[in-house]
């Protein structure tokens, strides 16, 4: 559909020159009356008003107030000669969009009208996704009915009116990024920005200067943005906060500590801060890896999401949630589950908690053609290695906890052909968390089947 533009000009000739020329990309109305065009104002959504300052009758300040007064969302450009241009720019003070001068040329104002328009759309589109994801991250649309995820339905209406910041455990695939979204789009800074990072990524020699830029001068170059710049007044996830550097952990206290000053400068941010972690940071703590007092700024509120093998009463709902998800994407209108096959799910252990279920989900819809899924199906599609067995294999060989990791990651990587996405896929933790394992243990992908 066309936006809508309407003209206004007293001068008919020009009028109808600029109405020929822009009603082959918009739905263009004219007027040389300004009384008529107000009426119509008044009866029509219009969403661009360019409009002579000058007419008899009613002049650009005038309609400008009661195109205003009709629709705060309808924007309005006033032509104007060079005399006139003050009064110009105390109509923009007043709510116009801008102005341009005349005489001006038609891909002046073409040009100035395509700006409006592209910003327009991307506001609306910017209002949609807005819209969307309130909605859908919303704390009731946590599925489930045990009493675990009743306790973090509460936990995230209690803390997302509040702006301590909070620390979410749990194991990989549990869903602490869903509740971290659920505290950022429930609470009062829903429509600022949401941005997750993950710890394992970010270098000790600019870590300030990664995470909230700095200004010209402070580094060599011109001033750089951070991953931050522009979250004023939104939420920042340290997402996997455990596997944070030891020396990083001191700069982050530092920061948080200085409501996180951007490098170079003193402008101060106000943001909501969410740690997320699957290790044990008390563990880590004990063992020198996690500062104490780091841990204290980050557990003002703390919540532990469950794994799916302790709440096995949400199964049906999530399974039920991901089948109509996917068969509805992949054109499996039909697809139902068998009694047997939800029995299967109910007694499975799911190391990879909702993720994996999830997952499971999608490969089922994606390769099976049948309208009733059956216990043979997810069985098939269950068949995976099970760390667990692998770390059983290795303690009894005697090894260190740090040999154990390293030798598991390597033995998965020949198992995946070096395939680093498909190896912590089988792990069942993330590539960034991979990825920073293999540093620290000096491990190389190597090639195909041997490393």
């Amino acid at each position: 559909m066309k936006e809508k533009l309407l003209i206004i000009d007293d001068d008919r000739v020009f009028c109808e020159l600029l109405k020929r020329h822009f009603e082959e990309g918009y739905a263009v109305t004219a007027f040389t009356d300004p009384e008529e065009a107000v009426k119509y104002v008044k009866e029509n959504y219009v969403d661009v008003v360019l409009s002579d300052l000058s007419m008899p009758k009613l002049d650009g300040i005038e309609i400008l107030k009661i195109v205003k007064s009709e629709s705060s969302t309808t924007d309005v450009i006033i032509m104007t000669a060079y005399a006139k241009v003050e009064t110009a720019v105390e109509a923009m003070k007043m709510g116009a969009y801008d102005y341009i001068i005349k005489p001006f040329t038609m891909d002046e104002i073409s040009l100035q009208l395509k700006k409006l328009f592209e910003k327009r759309r991307l506001l609306a589109e910017n209002f949609s996704l807005r819209k969307f994801l309130d909605s859908r991250y919303r704390p009731e649309n946590i599925i489930g009915k045990s009493g675990a995820i009743h306790e973090v339905r509460r936990f995230i209406d209690l803390v997302s009116q509040k702006d301590a910041a909070v620390l979410i455990t749990g194991e990989s695939g549990a869903g602490k990024d869903l509740v971290a979204k659920a505290i950022h789009f429930s609470g009062r800074r829903k429509d600022k920005r949401f941005v997750s990072v993950h710890c394992a990524t970010l270098t000790s020699g600019f870590f300030e200067a990664e995470l909230f830029g700095y200004e010209k001068g402070t580094c060599t170059g011109i001033g750089q943005s951070g991953l931050y710049e522009g979250l004023e007044g939104g939420t920042f996830v340290l997402d996997e906060i455990g596997d944070m550097d030891l020396s990083l952990q001191t700069k982050l206290l530092g920061i948080l500590e200085n409501r996180i000053i951007r490098v170079g400068s003193k402008d101060i941010f106000d943001i909501m801060v969410i740690a997320t972690t699957n290790r044990d940071l008390n563990k880590l703590q004990m063992e020198g890896n996690f500062r104490q007092d780091l841990f204290y700024r980050l557990n003002m509120f703390a919540i532990k999401i469950p794994p799916l093998r302790e709440r096995k009463d949400d199964i049906p709902l999530l399974a039920e949630h991901f089948l109509s998800l996917y068969k509805n994407e992949f054109g499996k209108h039909n697809m139902s589950l068998s009694e047997e096959a939800m029995e299967v799910l109910k007694n499975h252990s799911w190391p990879g908690n909702v993720r994996e279920l999830k997952n499971l989900f999608a490969k089922v819809c994606l390769f099976e053609d049948a309208d009733l899924i059956t216990k043979e199906h997810i069985v098939q599609r269950l068949e995976f290695p099970k760390p667990e067995e692998h770390v059983s294999a290795f303690l009894d060989s005697g090894q260190s906890l740090g040999e154990i990791e390293k030798n598991l990651i390597r033995e998965t990587l020949i198992k995946a052909k070096g395939n680093m996405r498909k190896a912590a896929k089988l792990l069942d933790i993330g590539y960034d968390t991979l990825r920073y394992r293999m540093k620290k243990f000096g491990i190389t992908r190597g090639k195909h089947k041997g490393l």
